[in-house]
Order: structure tokens, then sequence, then C-alpha cells
């Protein structure tokens, strides 16, 4: 398990992809293990989020649920942690992708509900 006490920047995953289209708009809101978390920027591949994890560690499964802010929509998804960043305060988290509904409402959620 990582622990927080041992670092001070940022540990990413060597396989995190770094050249995916990213979005910020919507925000989207996450909940992992009852923790509620917004996001900075996601894309089909992954969630950048606002906190970090507790108990957190590179490589490790992550289910939950996310949807716009503000809306009732939301969708369940699954995905791994690739990169904690303690001094932003933040955690990517590549999803798996292989939920169709993950790949049909996050395009949909860009085209309905984005203020930018």
């Amino acid at each position: 398990m990582l622990h927080a006490q041992q670092l001070s920047t940022s540990v990413p995953n060597r396989f995190e992809q770094r050249d995916s289209f990213r979005v910020s708009s919507p925000m989207l809101q996450v909940e992992i293990n009852g923790q509620q978390f917004a996001t900075t920027n996601w894309s089909l591949n992954g969630i950048l989020v606002n906190g970090l994890l507790e108990n957190a560690a590179l490589d490790m499964p992550v289910k939950g649920i996310f949807g716009p802010n503000g809306t009732s929509e939301m969708c369940q998804f699954n995905g791994r942690i690739v990169r904690i960043d303690l001094k932003e305060k933040q955690t990517a988290i590549e999803l798996d992708g292989s939920s169709r509904e993950v790949a049909a409402l996050l395009p949909l959620w860009v085209l309905k509900y984005n203020l930018a």
C-alpha cells in the first residue's frame, strides 16, 4: 500500500495514458467506497479526481459511480489507479474500457451538459 508520509509529490504509473483528449466540462461527481470527489478533467480512458482515496495504491482496482455534477444521471465504472499526486491532492484513474454504458454516456454528457 502507498502511504502519504513516504512521498512528497506525484507517483506515476508507467502505463498511464497522457495522449487522451481531456475535457473539464461537464464536471463529474464521483463516488468510490463512500468517498465523494469532483473531477478536474476526464476522457473516455480515465478520470482525474480532486482528492486522495483512502489507502490508495498504484494499480489498485476501483469501482464506483459517476455522473455530471448537479444531475441525477449516474453510471457505474471500473478502473485502476494510475497516478497519485500528493502535492496537488489528485488521483488519476484509468477506466477499464469494457463498459458500453460508460463509452456511450461520456460523449453524450459532453453534448448535453458542456458549459464551456
